[in-house]
């Protein structure tokens, strides 16, 4: 009986901590994905790691007298692994938002399923790519090993883990640098197009000038959606590629944090 409420013990932990994650990261949070199978899936991830995962004696002894107060800091520890992703796309998001308005797409919105809001139409283009690189970079299987990951690392929270300075810097630090690294992501997938469209319109004011009776301006709008559309199939390869590097940075940034982060 000992052994079975144990494991029961370490059974719930871990379900506590893949629940929090799904619900907070992409694809699989929100009605993207049914809330029965992502229970479904927690329970099943956390049946396989029960047998395997190895707490610290303290973990048992504090499921014993502060049960409820540890389920919660197992939630909080997979929902920083959830956010982290979060912000990773929604850097991708609004590399699309960047030039919407100067394409004139800017007023055109559709409902995102996996982010839960009204996107403009390549903000949403953009989250499609970004959910292909999801699960061909392997990203999907990568959350299964960050859990297992974070229990032998970071089984619980410390006492003083709110006046703790190393892991309060560490862990600000992290969310400040995804933060800041979200605009300069945005940045460098929009900056093709952006830099044609500025191009565009500048001949097209130039020409405007040259012989305003034509209505130059008025017939600039559908060349700039060709030629944005244009460079967006010509950018895609390296688009991808930089969404690929950019899940790896953020692997990497991650596997630090939890490594690095005191219980």
């Amino acid at each position: 009986m000992e052994v079975f409420t144990l494991k029961l013990n370490i059974f719930s932990l871990i379900l506590a901590r893949m629940v929090a994650l799904l619900s907070v990261v992409p694809v699989f949070s929100g009605q993207a994905l049914n809330f029965f199978y992502r229970m479904s899936i927690a329970a099943a991830t956390a049946l396989i790691l029960t047998p395997v995962a190895q707490f610290p004696e303290p973990v048992y002894d504090l499921a014993q007298t502060h049960y409820f107060t540890l389920l919660l800091e197992q939630a909080f520890i997979g929902v920083v692994i959830g956010l982290a992703l979060q912000f990773l796309f929604a850097a991708f998001q609004m590399a699309g938002e960047f030039f919407s308005v100067q394409m004139g797409f800017g007023i055109s919105e559709v409902f995102d399923p996996v982010s839960q809001v009204s996107l403009p139409l390549l903000g949403t283009i953009k989250n499609l790519f970004a959910i292909y690189v999801f699960f061909v970079s392997g990203a999907h299987m990568y959350l299964f090993k960050a859990l297992n990951y974070s229990i032998a690392k970071v089984p619980y929270l410390s006492v003083n883990f709110l006046t703790d300075a190393n892991s309060h810097n560490g862990l600000y630090k992290f969310f400040i640098m995804l933060g800041s690294g979200m605009f300069l992501i945005a940045l460098k997938i929009a900056l093709p197009v952006m830099g044609t469209l500025l191009l565009i319109s500048l001949t097209l004011g130039m020409l405007y000038k040259a012989a305003p009776q034509m209505n130059i301006m008025i017939l600039g709008f559908p060349l700039k959606i060709l030629v944005a559309f244009f460079v967006l199939a010509v950018t895609a390869p390296v688009i991808i590629e930089l969404m690929f590097s950019q899940f790896s940075t953020l692997f990497d940034h991650l596997d630090e944090l939890i490594t690095t982060w005191p219980s």
